[in-house]
This record gives structure tokens, C-alpha cells and sequence, in this order.
């Protein structure tokens, strides 16, 4: 908690939802827009993030992909809920539905990133799930005894690696002249560079908290969105959505076909959807025709004479 002490210097600690009681405090001033919202930047910016989370779970579900990898992008929403609820209140309850779903979501995903096999079924039967619901339960309960920020950060960070890590080696299985191998690669840099940007925002906020304050001060209110935080929630909340989508096609490419599901990676908003029977015999009949069209090779040319 101490990281973050500095950050409380000069802001109110009581509003319209009673004492604050989370551990932290941002650096956007608080009730300075209105007595109803503690942050008010910090509680807007949420509205994009659970926005994209309920058109992720909409478009994958009418995709006609496995519902569970829409309760990832559900998941995305719960945060952003939470994390609204955190900063229009500042109470220690909501600050844990900000937190501790970010764990359950990166868990989660990371548990489907390891089930490579060709079927749907869970991944070691009942004990697969039961396995990431006790992990979340001992981070519950371990980070609402040890209620500091930075044991919550390690073990998100911990989690998101482990994921990261799993699908770069999932996409080295995509053979490297598919075009979807360099699409989903793409799509996961762009995601996490722009997730580790803001990040590095976020931290430039809390850092040079007060720089960033007169700064704002001075330009009031042309620099309303010029609060670390609130754009951390907005790149962060973007990044995760493609993140998700080329997850969700690579460990769907793994288990299937490349093939088997588009993909418009290119797209602002990708989504992952179920090819139709004729798509997927058009895509066949297509690569028979370009290899009906190509030349024979010499090696072929003199076992055809021999």
C-alpha cells in the first residue's frame, strides 16, 4: 500500500457513497466534476471496456464458436464493471470486483490456451475447472488478508505471462506458410503493445502524479482526458479485445484447422467465427484448383518419364 500513499496526499476521503475505504487512491481529483462520482474520468472510461467485452461475447456466440470462449470477453465486462463501481465510489468492496477478476479472467484463459486436444470437453475431466477455481479461491482469500496492491499486481503479472509465453509457443505449431500464422501473430503483438503502453502510461500517472496535476490544472478543461488512468482502462481494455480473439482462433486453429474458422484479424474489432460447409469446401476446391494450375516440379517431370 505504500507505493501508492503518495497519491492520497490532498484528496477528499469522504463522498456520496460514504468513507473511502479501498487501499488506493489515483491521481485524478476527487468529486472535482461532480459530488456524485469520486473519479470521474477514471469511472467513464470503463463504459468503452464493458461495451467491448458484451459485443465480444455477442459476436463469438452468433460466430457459432464453443460459448466458453465468450465468457472471456464477458469477463472483460465483469472488470469493467467492477472497475467503474471502484472509482465513482472508492469503497474497499468494489475496488476487490475491479481487482480480482482480472485474476479469474487471465486464469481462465490461460486454462484454455493449455487445452490444445480435438475435442471440447474440459481439460483433465471436473478436476480442470475445479483446478482454476481453487487457484482464484487461495487469491481471494490470500489478497483480502493481504490486502496489498503490489501481491495483487505479482500475481496477475505471473498469470498473464504464463499465458503469453503458452501462446507463442502454440503459434509455432501453425505451419509458417499458412497465412494465418503471421495474421494471429500480428494481431497478439499489436494487443499487447498497446496493453503495455498503457501500462506504462498508468505508472507515469502515478508516478509524476503532480506534474500531471498542475498540468491538467493549467489546460482545465481541454485536458480532461489527459489522466493516466483513465486512458491505462481504454488501451488496456482494447488490447485485451484483440488479445482474446487471437487467442481464441490460435487455440481454435490448434484443435481444428486453421481453416475451420475465419478470422479478420485486420479488422479494428476482429472477431472469430465458425466457417459455413461451403466455405470451408470453396477454401478446399480453391487450393486443389492452385495446385492443379501450378507447374510440375523438375523432380516430378523426370519420375513421370522414368
Amino acid at each position: 500500500m505504500g507505493a501508492f500513499d503518495g497519491l492520497r496526499r490532498g484528496q477528499a476521503t469522504h463522498g456520496y457513497w460514504g468513507k473511502h475505504t479501498s487501499s488506493i487512491d489515483w491521481c485524478e481529483i476527487n468529486y472535482e466534476h461532480t459530488p456524485y462520482v469520486a473519479e470521474f474520468i477514471n469511472t467513464i472510461t470503463n463504459v468503452p471496456v464493458i461495451s467491448a467485452g458484451i459485443y465480444g461475447a455477442i459476436a463469438t456466440v452468433r460466430g457459432g464458436v464453443a460459448k466458453r470462449y465468450s465468457l472471456l470477453y464477458l469477463g472483460l465486462s465483469l472488470i469493467g464493471i467492477g472497475s467503474f463501481g471502484f472509482h465513482a465510489s472508492l469503497r474497499w468492496e468494489w475496488q476487490l470486483l475491479d481487482e480480482l477478476p482480472m485474476i479469474y479472467v487471465v486464469s481462465f484463459a490461460t486454462y484454455l490456451v493449455w487445452d490444445t486436444r480435438p475435442t471440447f470437453d474440459f481439460l483433465f475431466g471436473i478436476f480442470g475447472p475445479l483446478l482454476v477455481i481453487a487457484w482464484c479461491l487461495f487469491v481471494t482469500f490470500s489478497y483480502i488478508y493481504l490486502p496489498n496492491p503490489i501481491y495483487h499486481q505479482v500475481a496477475f503479472a505471473f498469470i498473464l505471462l504464463s499465458a503469453v509465453t503458452r501462446n507463442a509457443v502454440l503459434l509455432r505449431r501453425i505451419p509458417s506458410t499458412h497465412p494465418s500464422r503471421k495474421l494471429i501473430g500480428k494481431t497478439l503483438l499489436k494487443g499487447s503493445l498497446i496493453f503495455a503502453i498503457g501500462f506504462g502510461i498508468w505508472n507515469l500517472d502515478n508516478i509524476f502524479c503532480s506534474e500531471f496535476r498542475s498540468t491538467r490544472d493549467a489546460l482545465y478543461p481541454y485536458a480532461i482526458w489527459l489522466d493516466g488512468h483513465g486512458i491505462w482502462h481504454l488501451m488496456t481494455g482494447y488490447g485485451s479485445l484483440l488479445i482474446f480473439a487471437a487467442a481464441i482462433y490460435l487455440s481454435l486453429a490448434i484443435k481444428t484447422s486453421p481453416d475451420t474458422y475465419a478470422f479478420d484479424g485486420d479488422a479494428w474489432f476482429p472477431i472469430v467465427k465458425a466457417k459455413t460447409p461451403s466455405e470451408r469446401s470453396s477454401k478446399d476446391s480453391k487450393i486443389k484448383l492452385d495446385q492443379a494450375k501450378s507447374p510440375i516440379p523438375i523432380d516430378e517431370k523426370q519420375a513421370i518419364a522414368k
